[in-house]
């Protein structure tokens, strides 16, 4: 091939993938920039998962995870607790959220954990973790079972940032672009933060490219959505060429896109296959026609593989029959089902498992309806199917999937050639920020500051940075303790932990090495080095110690 095919070529294929990444091409053909080589020298060993559970919507965390701590005296100058309130950790934040929901329909705060039940007509205590120093959504008894067999820890106040910020001196730093807007939010978690919404790709599919060095052999990217087209796994390799995310469905026969009745399972489809499949062999002239040839046949050729790999995990009487029962147990809601479909990716693709052998992979599912601005606590307790309302419904779908995923996972992890494979999965959520404190009458608004869940082989069960004293109007002056945290009139908090440090966190647990850190992350040294409003950070490093 002459050098002026050659790169015309090597520039086709580059601007295939750019076509995948954006979705231009992937109703014909899904997997554009899947081409195959080696893995890179120096390719990290063995195998690691991350999966990302992305609540749309701004989940409000402080509905998740609340101040148990009645006992603990805060006395705050000029501010007094509701009637019948001790000025306590629990005492703020039932002031702040406008009630105990049992006296008030369109009070938000939850009954402390260890409280008296107030009975069928209202929500039931929350569930106690650390010795009832906080309480979890009496809909999520889940989670309090993983906490407390020591595999889920708590990110407390976690936000974008681009420098640590203090109230006193807000307008004089730099600020993370358009705050409380649903999509710059939702890039800026995805980016990995930094001072710009618009940056093309994702730390999931950078930290990928980088670990990985080269496209796996097998063709299948290291990146794969359930949930459709995301920027966060979009990155690229070393020699550049674009990373795009595999996107599958969450059908248990056939996730993976293929061309309409070309199945070679039936005469007509045979025969179609068989000609496309010829047409594909022919050497064309053009550098251009071969090059789209050979990518559309790995495509296909992927996407069966991956089919018939997933298929074959229900066969009757196969070494996978618990493991798929237990995926099936995964409640069948909609992050149900996308979490089944990770399961079962991880049980084929694990490196020294069946044919694909991948040793990094990213995941990511999402779930929506978090956009909570009424209707926060609709109803009262489950109904008779156990089955909660409101925001507890959705709280409730995503615990009972973590824990079936969790679940599965363990299954898989007693089959012979998966021991370990639980302590190699770690699961995390993001959501674009968390709602205010207080109530607008009929539920929360858009907020800034967070809680995030990590599930997995974490340091120890936690809360881990500073969960923030629950008052509106929280402000501590250009000096003076932060332990708190601080937030504007409706409760929108500051950010404690910046999006930079738990991601990196988690790429340094994949195998990124710690040199490597600050070229996926370009800002996260800016909460790792001196800064006027340093003191306002829970940690002054890179990485958190949740892992």
């Amino acid at each position: 091939m002459s050098r002026i095919h050659f790169q015309k070529r090597r520039d086709f294929l580059r601007g295939a993938a750019a076509l995948t990444a954006s979705g231009a091409a992937s109703s014909f053909v899904p997997q554009l920039s899947l081409m195959g080589s080696a893995l890179a020298q120096g390719a990290p060993t063995g195998y690691k998962a991350l999966v990302c559970i992305y609540l749309s919507g701004g989940n409000d965390s402080w509905n998740l995870l609340i101040p148990g701590d009645d006992t603990t005296n805060i006395p705050v100058e000029g501010r007094s607790p509701r009637s019948g309130f001790n000025p306590t950790p629990y005492g703020w934040y039932v002031t702040s959220r406008g009630g105990l929901h049992d006296g008030n329909a369109s009070a938000l705060g939850l009954i402390k954990p260890g409280g008296s039940d107030p009975g069928t007509q209202f929500l039931p205590p929350a569930l106690g973790i650390l010795g009832n120093q906080y309480g979890l959504n009496p809909a999520v008894p889940e989670l309090q079972s993983l906490f407390n067999s020591g595999r889920l820890a708590f990110l407390a106040n976690v936000g974008p940032l681009v420098e640590p910020l203090r109230r006193s001196t807000f307008n004089s730093f730099r600020r993370p672009p358009q705050l409380y807007s649903h999509n710059d939010q939702t890039s800026l978690w995805q980016i990995g933060g930094g001072a710009s919404a618009t940056v093309s790709q994702g730390w999931g599919g950078r930290m990928a490219g980088a670990l990985l060095g080269a496209a796996p052999s097998s063709g299948l990217a290291p990146c794969i959505s359930i949930a459709g087209q995301t920027r966060f796994l979009v990155g690229e390799y070393p020699d550049a060429t674009v990373l795009s995310p595999f996107r599958m469905s969450t059908s248990s026969t056939t996730p993976a896109t293929t061309l309409n009745n070309y199945n070679t399972g039936d005469t007509a489809g045979a025969k179609r296959r068989e000609i496309l499949q010829g047409l594909l062999d022919i050497a064309y002239p053009q550098a251009m026609s071969n090059a789209y040839g050979e990518v559309l046949d790995r495509s296909m050729q992927l996407s069966i593989g991956i089919n018939n790999e997933i298929a074959a995990l229900s066969v009757a009487g196969s070494v996978y029959t618990a493991f798929n029962t237990a995926v099936n147990a995964i409640p069948n809601t909609s992050i149900g089902q996308q979490l089944r479909q990770v399961a079962r990716m991880i049980a084929v693709s694990r490196f020294g498992q069946g044919n694909i052998q991948a040793n990094r992979q990213v995941f990511y599912v999402s779930t929506g309806g978090y956009d909570t601005h009424s209707g926060q606590i609709v109803g009262t307790r489950a109904n008779g199917s156990g089955v909660w309302s409101g925001h507890q419904g959705l709280l409730q779908q995503v615990a009972q999937a973590m824990k079936g995923f969790h679940d599965a996972l363990d299954v898989l992890n007693q089959v012979s050639g998966y021991t370990g494979v639980k302590n190699e999965v770690m699961t995390f959520t993001n959501s674009e920020f968390s709602r205010t404190i207080n109530s607008n009458g009929a539920g929360t608004d858009h907020a800034w500051g967070a809680v995030q869940m990590v599930m997995g082989p974490v340091a120890a069960a936690q809360v881990y940075g500073r969960y923030p004293l629950q008052l509106l109007n929280r402000s501590f002056g250009a000096s003076g303790p932060d332990q708190w945290s601080e937030c504007f009139n409706r409760g929108e908090f500051l950010p404690s932990i910046a999006v930079d440090q738990v991601a990196a966190t988690l790429a340094r647990w994949m195998g990124v090495a710690d040199s490597d850190l600050p070229v996926i992350f370009p800002n996260l040294d800016t909460f790792a080095s001196a800064h006027p409003n340093q003191s306002v950070m829970a940690y002054n490093t890179r990485t958190l110690p949740f892992l």
